[in-house]
């Protein structure tokens, strides 16, 4: 199905504004804004963010690392913590 657009361009920053909101508009029409973003539960990341998802300080976070209440993994000197593993974490808090 074709389908013509007129367009009144009156500079080059109104047609690149025009062109962006209907990109927008088409992606909004495929409802990819409305669809929850894909999160690889096997993802490493980095105490900062731990501690950020958690909402602790990275000393809190540090102690319950000690404690073996959640697993971590060094990799090339870095501290890293499996996504759903802080999920699971959290959950057990809860239940607690």
């Amino acid at each position: 199905m074709e389908q013509f657009i007129q367009i009144k361009i009156e500079n080059s920053e109104d047609f690149k504004n025009e062109i962006i909101r209907g990109v927008v508009s088409q992606i909004k029409d495929l409802g990819i804004f409305n669809q929850p973003k894909e999160e690889n539960s096997n993802e490493l990341i980095s105490r900062a963010e731990t501690a950020k998802i958690l909402n602790i300080s990275l000393v809190k976070l540090w102690e319950i690392t000690k404690n073996n209440l959640l697993p971590v993994y060094k990799i090339g000197g870095k501290v890293l913590y499996k996504r759903n593993e802080i999920k699971d974490f959290i959950n057990s808090q809860n239940k607690s």
